[in-house]
């Protein structure tokens, strides 16, 4: 897999500095600590519908929480008890430039009898729902850093092909749907805070 390094190492160049430097996969077994994650449901209108929090226990790695969130977005959004699709973490890696160390993952979407070309990634609506979907549950843009900083997505173990609607090819990025995911959690966390001031204006 060094081609993939490479090619992410050479499209994160172009995205941040030219100054940069691709480090082994040692923190894939990093523990993820007290992260808050959040899973979400599509939305035709705005791409994201409701989130969910999702729990891990502090003591999961990165890679291994990336194939936790791979496998709920498999059962739930492409409903992978009949298309048979599933995701593989292929790779994680280390990119530093002269202000961070991000990492970047490379993921794997197994869809054997390409269900997927024939309709997650087909139509205006649709597509972009997908591509909102794999970039929130992978990145978690509402962290800081973001679970990884840039993600690199396979079909069947090859680039994808360009499509209609939507861009996946290259290196995704969290920031390309990072206001989506604060509008969403926004009302998701809204009524938390609301139930929390009532409840201390009772105990007063």
């Amino acid at each position: 897999m060094f081609h993939l390094i490479l090619i992410a190492h050479v499209a994160w160049s172009m995205v941040f500095t030219s100054h940069t430097s691709v480090a082994d996969s040692a923190d894939s077994s990093q523990a993820i600590g007290g992260l808050k994650f959040y899973t979400f449901t599509p939305d035709d209108k705005h791409c994201l519908g409701d989130a969910q929090a999702f729990v891990l226990p502090p003591s999961t790695s990165v890679r291994c929480a990336l194939d936790s969130l791979g496998r709920h977005l498999a059962k739930t959004y492409f409903r992978n008890s009949s298309t048979g699709i599933y995701f593989e973490i292929v790779e994680l890696n280390k990119i530093t430039d002269r202000s961070a160390a991000r990492r970047i993952a490379v993921i794997n979407m197994v869809d054997k009898d390409r269900v997927a070309m024939g309709y997650y990634f087909q139509g205006s609506s649709g597509a972009r729902t997908t591509f909102c979907l794999l970039v929130a549950t992978f990145t978690q843009p509402h962290l800081t850093p973001p679970l990884v900083s840039g993600l690199i997505l396979l079909y069947n173990g090859e680039f994808l092909p360009e499509m209609d609607h939507i861009d996946l090819s290259g290196i995704l990025i969290p920031k390309s749907i990072e206001s989506r995911v604060h509008q969403t959690l926004h009302k998701v966390e809204r009524p938390d805070r609301l139930m929390k001031n009532r409840r201390r204006r009772i105990e007063r």
